[in-house]
């Protein structure tokens, strides 16, 4: 090889190379400029992210506290029905305890005979009559 060819050669591999570095700085900038537009937007976005993270972590709060409201409205009110049950089965065996008493009460009420009661009441009201009018007079 000659020397005018070698330098041609060389020549163009200084333009090839210049040409290389003219791409690699457009695109290191490209690069960097899609960092730098990056970086804005995850500086823009993040604010309104964590107040969003902090909104749900409130209402999260305030979930868990309703649903703590709620079960124990709910065991109240299991609560309160077995006491509703247990109330249920002491009157069933109060009842059924008394039940002869009653019986027995009901058949003694049902022999008294009113209308004899009724006629001595009505003899003992004649006979303290006239001793209520006797004495009535010294007064």
């Amino acid at each position: 090889m000659d020397y005018d060819t070698q330098r041609n050669l060389m020549e163009k591999l200084v333009k090839n190379s210049e040409k290389q570095l003219f791409y690699s700085r457009i695109a290191a900038f490209a690069a960097l400029a899609a960092a730098a537009a990056l970086g804005i937007c995850l500086a823009m976005t993040i604010p309104s992210v964590m107040r969003t993270v902090d909104r749900a972590n409130e209402v999260m709060a305030q979930a868990s506290g309703t649903i703590h409201l709620a079960d124990d409205a709910i065991r109240s009110v299991t609560d309160m029905s077995n006491a509703m049950k247990d109330m249920g089965t002491n009157m069933d065996a109060l009842i059924s305890e008394n039940a002869e008493s009653i019986e027995e009460v009901m058949k003694k009420v049902e022999a008294i005979d009113f209308e004899g009661l009724n006629s001595a009441i009505k003899d003992l009201g004649d006979t303290v009559e006239p001793f209520a009018k006797f004495f009535n007079k010294f007064k």
